[in-house]
């Protein structure tokens, strides 16, 4: 025991200290972190899922690392942890945790015996923050830029975005689950990701952009290649929930062939691997337009190029799904990285 102790206190020194060099902000919520492992690794005397808590200290990793690098806050690191913690839900069966909406179970806090109680109610706690945050941006953009129509709109649409989630929130939870709610509240987070991603990059630039006469094909290309990966993410939401994701146990092949008979049971999985090997096609053209046009831009190729990266990975790691039987890391990661690509 007291080598243990010893070795967390050596730990825990490394840890704050790399904290504190990378800036304020990281050391100030280092403590976090630190007691989301602490809870994981005491979760294993109260809770049969203390991966679950490991798996939040891991959703919040973007939001760190974002910090890490960039020394401030990131509305879009927040609502990609808000989407991992998602996707915690979906991979423990919690979604129907609390069975009313929005207390659980008629109370303000989850019964403490009920792991997916908790584990619904963290996910919904943290969209309540994030739903207040983003008023709150709303409220500075009407405050002071209210000129600036690119900033002002986005942020009174992000605002409406966060109310009809919630409103999907509760209809998910009131139609059990159903497919179409599960794939209509993932369709919006991820819009609602993509529009802190534009305020977030729309902020820094001037209200106004200089007259371009140059060609627009690489922004037309750029702009269907995320419409296509939302489209992709789509049809992934549905996989899931049709239940159709392990109805071939096989990758790359699906049932010994690369072309199924589509039946009611296999249709939603096969497009699903077809629409991925076609949007993989349209992420390389970006990727090879960049390199090709965009050379005096190399924020533009580096991001072209990592998407491209990251979709290889992504393929993998869907293959890995397949192949694990849908271990809960493969399904973290998958969707994390979809919502990272698009």
């Amino acid at each position: 025991v007291g080598i243990a102790w010893r070795g967390f206190a050596v730990a825990l020194i490394i840890f704050l200290a790399s904290a504190a060099a990378l800036g304020w902000l990281p050391l100030l919520l280092s403590p976090i972190a630190v007691g989301l492992l602490i809870l994981y690794s005491y979760g294993k005397r109260f809770t049969d899922f203390p991966q679950v808590l490991l798996g939040i200290a891991q959703a919040v990793a973007p939001i760190g690392a974002w910090m890490g690098v960039t020394g401030g806050f990131s509305w879009v690191a927040t609502a990609l942890g808000l989407v991992m913690i998602g996707v915690i839900v979906r991979a423990t069966n919690s979604g129907l945790g609390c069975p009313d909406w929005p207390f659980c179970y008629g109370q303000l806090l989850p019964p403490a015996d009920d792991a997916r109680a908790w584990i619904e109610w963290i996910h919904r706690t943290v969209a309540a923050v994030i739903g207040f945050e983003i008023l709150g941006l709303a409220v500075l953009a009407v405050r002071d830029h209210r000129a600036r129509g690119s900033i002002l709109w986005p942020t009174l649409g992000a605002v409406a975005l966060v109310g009809f989630q919630a409103w999907l929130g509760r209809e998910t939870v009131r139609l059990g689950n159903s497919g179409e709610s599960v794939t209509a509240h993932l369709a919006s987070a991820m819009a609602l990701v993509g529009l802190l991603v534009f305020l977030t990059v729309r902020a820094g630039y001037p209200a106004r952009f200089p007259t371009r006469s140059g060609s627009q094909h690489f922004t037309l290309l750029a702009v269907f290649a995320a419409a296509a990966t939302f489209a992709l993410l789509l049809f992934g939401s549905h996989v899931t929930a049709t239940d159709s994701a392990l109805v071939f146990p096989d990758w790359p092949l699906m049932g010994g062939s690369l072309i199924p008979p589509l039946t009611e049971v296999t249709a939603a999985h096969v497009v699903h691997r077809w629409v991925a090997a076609v949007v993989a096609l349209i992420v390389l053209a970006v990727a090879v337009a960049a390199w090709r046009t965009q050379r005096e831009r190399p924020t533009l190729v580096r991001l072209a190029t990592g998407a491209t990266v990251l979709f290889a990975i992504q393929i993998v790691i869907g293959g890995a799904q397949v192949l694990t039987r849908l271990a809960e890391w493969t399904q973290t990661l998958h969707l994390a990285l979809g919502a990272v690509i698009w």
